[in-house]
């Protein structure tokens, strides 16, 4: 089944309960063909907040209002498709609907040249600017998480075949994406110069919203891959559109937590300011031979995942953190036990398994969407079947 396949979008009116599910006149072709099969979303409490940001000496690309509403729509429904085949239910990043059908993408003209709005620096700039809108228009900001689009620069380097020079990166809850003149559904799929372009940054337009969405980079387990391809949030960026791609499980309990997933009447209060972090009372990491074993114990409720990965963590270098949702055993008093079993069958992709140093980071997440890290750090070559892993004093951040 490839990637195509995997993705049932719904009707862009049906984000609407009280309206039939008829896909707008304007759509194009490509649009009407791939929004006809859906499913219809649980209401969402918050929504993402959209951004189509330029300098003050460029404008924004011809029909980008219908060309990003239909990529946001049919992104919407491969997370809510995830999100469902995971146990989770119907649910995606919230998206503010116009009456003709578009997402409601807020055009923002910043305050200097286009060319201060670089990839390397501008984002701060643009974040700046961004935030004096919604200080001046709190009605517009639906959520703490802000998706900016800008348009590709035209230059010596840049331009319609080969776009680029704008921030393009998640920032905690703010996310950078581009748009350019073939940014249009009607490529994806396509193994044709515009269907791979398209790949790439539709690929990575999808990939960095995880990142403004909370997620971390993860990789799945060989098992899980061999079945269903590359998770969006390792190298998926690469394969979207174009091979099977697909969300892990860890992905989907973190969005679990976050925001603009939350389902109208049943949403916390989201980020406090003065979030614990996990008090663990027992941990343990076994090996018997074949697999790590963990079973850990914490005080209040939280969701854990094992990242099994590099030694050293550095920004960008961990694509291939293999992430494994530990089982949440039910609450006792207040306190909750989690427990996963890794098989080194599933590893493979790790370079240094069974050899020399390896990386287990706990991440936890709590239903108001807090979330910390934890880093474990052992060698193998000092470890025998039956022995267990020293963890030492636990020692968190806020953040993934």
């Amino acid at each position: 089944m490839n990637a195509t396949m995997m993705i049932s979008v719904m009707s862009t009116l049906a984000l609407v309960p009280s309206l039939s599910a008829a896909v707008p006149a304007h759509f194009s072709d490509a649009a009407k063909a791939r929004l006809a099969d859906s499913i219809e979303l649980e209401k969402p409490a918050y929504k993402l907040n959209v951004v189509y940001f330029t300098g003050n000496d460029n404008a924004p690309i011809a029909d980008y209002e219908r060309r990003l509403s239909e990529l946001l729509l049919y992104l919407q429904q491969f997370y809510a498709k995830e999100m469902q085949r995971h146990g989770y239910g119907k649910r995606a990043f919230g998206l503010n609907m116009l009456p003709n059908g578009n997402v409601d993408i807020i055009l923002i003209r910043g305050k200097k040249s286009h060319k201060e709005y670089s990839y390397g620096s501008g984002h701060g700039a643009c974040l700046e600017e961004i935030n004096a809108y919604f200080e001046a228009n709190p009605d517009k900001k639906l959520s703490h998480h802000t998706f900016v689009i800008m348009p590709t620069h035209y230059d010596a380097e840049y331009g319609d075949k080969n776009p680029g020079g704008v921030p393009f990166y998640g920032l905690g809850r703010n996310c950078f994406a581009l748009d350019y003149p073939d940014f249009d559904i009607r490529h994806l799929g396509q193994d044709t110069p515009e269907g791979r372009l398209l790949t790439k940054w539709y690929g990575g337009f999808a990939h960095e919203l995880g990142h403004g969405l909370n997620l971390p980079h993860n990789d799945g387990p060989t098992s899980m891959n061999d079945a269903q391809g590359t998770p969006l949030m390792g190298s998926g960026n690469y394969t979207f559109g174009l091979k099977p791609t697909y969300m892990t499980p860890s992905s989907c309990s973190i969005l679990d937590c976050s925001e603009t997933f939350a389902v109208e009447g049943k949403a916390p209060v989201f980020y406090p300011d003065n979030a614990a972090e996990p008090v663990v009372e027992a941990l343990d990491i076994a090996y018997d031979g074949d697999a790590l074993n963990i079973s850990l114990r914490c005080q209040a409720e939280f969701c854990v995942n094992a990242y099994i990965q590099d030694p050293e963590y550095t920004v960008n270098r961990d694509y291939d953190a293999i992430a494994f949702l530990m089982k949440r055993e039910p609450a006792d008093a207040g306190k909750q036990t989690c427990t996963v079993r890794i098989p080194l069958s599933e590893l493979k992709r790790l370079k240094n398994v069974r050899s020399g140093e390896q990386g287990i980071d706990l991440l936890f997440g709590t239903p108001d969407g807090s979330r910390f890290r934890t880093r474990i750090v052992f060698n193998w070559d000092s470890l025998k079947p039956g022995d267990s892993i020293p963890t030492g004093k636990l020692e968190f951040w806020q953040g993934y």
